[in-house]
């Protein structure tokens, strides 16, 4: 199966890599930070888009590339559209017309907290401009083709040369500095490797729909950083409980959007981890 991975120099891309194993073949694609592995495709052009895509002629297009500051959104509005909703438009339309499966990958900021615990089937109702944008790309995906799924993930994390929360985290604790962290923020944290796994037997299995291929957990960033100190063996005194109320960030952010990963569950046939499960991987993966 050949698959066409935008955002190919991201956590997700990278990842998406590393687990291959050679059982597929890869073209991964990058805008603004190319690596070894990629080619330039900026989602934002259609007529790149086109070239690039009918070029390569994928079975499956995984499309993580997205605007992911949930803050830096908030300040530039046009970019997160033009990124995340029309960009995946522009995706999307391509992939009809080379007859390809198209897989999304969006994010549990599209509900709005109030019940935690998400399934598929539930309303969305995202509250930032980030929110707002990912799930106008899940709107225009289903527009133009009937070949999609969506997989949503929350807290995406692990190994990869740019920072993430885990790696941030972590580098921070060894270097013994004191961190604030929220205590009433509660989410499904992602291995970027097991929602990997997950869109990789979506794509095989040739499943349609909303997936949340998310962790087996809903926890609060706080408690998911002693889970990380844990692990890690690092010391859990540097980590500093506060509240929303007092950590103040731009964006608004859903008090609870963890996810329930039932539906993967069943119909996949896999499991998705647990936060100590997925800390652990990464850990061992380390050594």
């Amino acid at each position: 199966m050949k698959f066409f991975i935008t955002g190919g120099s991201g956590l997700l891309g990278q990842r998406l890599s590393a687990i291959n194993h050679d059982e597929h073949e890869l073209v991964l694609s990058h805008n603004s930070n190319p690596t070894k592995n990629t080619q330039r495709c900026d989602i934002t052009n259609m007529e790149e888009v086109s070239k690039v895509l009918k070029k390569v002629n994928p079975d499956v297009i995984i499309h993580t590339a997205a605007m992911t500051n949930v803050d830096l959104c908030e300040d530039k509005v046009d970019d997160a559209y033009k990124i995340n909703a029309e960009g995946t438009a522009n995706i999307t339309k391509v992939a009809n017309q080379i007859d390809a499966k198209i897989i999304y990958v969006s994010t549990d900021f599209v509900f709005d907290g109030i019940k935690g615990y998400y399934k598929e089937t539930d309303e969305v109702n995202p509250l930032g401009i980030y929110a707002k944008s990912k799930y106008e790309g899940e709107v225009e995906l289903a527009k133009y083709t009937d070949n999609w799924a969506i997989t949503r993930v929350s807290v995406l994390y692990g190994w990869n040369t740019r920072s993430n929360f885990t790696t941030w985290v972590i580098n921070e604790l060894r270097n013994k500095n004191q961190i604030n962290i929220v205590t009433d923020q509660i989410n499904s944290p992602t291995l970027a490797d097991n929602a990997g796994d997950a869109i990789y037997e979506i794509a095989k299995q040739d499943k349609k729909g909303i997936y949340h291929t998310a962790g087996n957990n809903a926890i609060s960033r706080y408690d998911f950083c002693m889970e990380i100190a844990d692990v890690f063996d690092l010391d859990s005194n540097l980590i500093n409980p506060v509240t929303s109320d007092q950590f103040k960030q731009k964006a608004p952010r859903p008090r609870d959007s963890s996810l329930d990963v039932s539906k993967v569950e069943r119909e996949l046939g896999m499991k998705m981890e647990t936060c100590r499960q997925s800390l652990k991987r990464m850990a061992d993966d380390e050594e």
